[in-house]
């Protein structure tokens, strides 16, 4: 199914509060390439999951239980219940009937994570590769120059109509990937690329935006 670009009428000023704001960020913590399902596999969860389980599968009371630090929760377990819910209380929808083997996998690969890992760990971002790479800082360039460049944020994010990304080492990964991937509302318009591009293709992007950062302000 053709997925229609977003309008590039409405690419006023895209990054240009979001800069403003990722630059008074504290750093999150350092970005784990742990596998490129469970970076995935996060994504999905955010979407589907956070509403019970928390952005962080810390739980809500009522709801559903924490997901953290949870030892006892093993591999098998967490992908026949992901598979076929349960019933009773804390129900859980059979996501099984809805997402394909491959989803699943991703989803269980995030999980059996949140289960190995200590509560002060859960909120790290998960990327499918590591974002130093130089390959990967190369192709979200030429997509970056190819959609992003012409209208606001400039030829290798200098000299557009949006703040310029050299010179600006703080900004956290999870809040571009969030940023390019929902958008922003309001006086500062910015649209989705959700829809229109990949989740390895904006970590492509969150890249070669976190390459620019690090170079010295022009």
């Amino acid at each position: 199914m053709h997925v229609p670009l977003p309008d590039t009428r409405r690419f006023r000023l895209t990054f240009a509060a979001v800069l403003a704001l990722a630059t008074g960020f504290c750093l999150a913590a350092a970005p784990a390439v742990e596998s490129p399902e469970a970076a995935a596999g996060k994504s999905r969860f955010e979407k589907l999951c956070v509403a019970c389980h928390g952005k962080a599968g810390e739980g809500r009371e009522g709801r559903a239980p924490k997901l953290q630090q949870r030892p006892d929760l093993a591999t098998d377990f967490i992908r026949t219940r992901i598979r076929e819910g349960k019933h009773g209380d804390h129900a859980m929808p059979p996501w099984g009937t809805v997402l394909d083997a491959p989803a699943i996998e991703e989803l269980v690969a995030y999980v059996t994570w949140l289960a190995g890992h200590p509560t002060d760990e859960a909120g790290t971002t998960l990327t499918p590769f590591s974002l130093d790479d130089p390959d990967r800082i190369a192709a979200g360039r030429k997509r970056f120059n190819k959609t992003c460049a012409g209208y606001c944020h400039g030829f290798d994010g200098s000299g557009g109509r949006a703040p310029d990304f050299k010179g600006r080492p703080n900004l956290d990964p999870q809040f571009l990937y969030d940023t390019i991937y929902h958008g922003r509302e309001g006086t500062e318009v910015m649209p989705s690329w959700g829809d229109a591009l990949p989740p390895n293709t904006i970590w492509e992007l969150v890249a070669f935006l976190r390459h620019l950062g690090q170079q010295p302000a022009e």
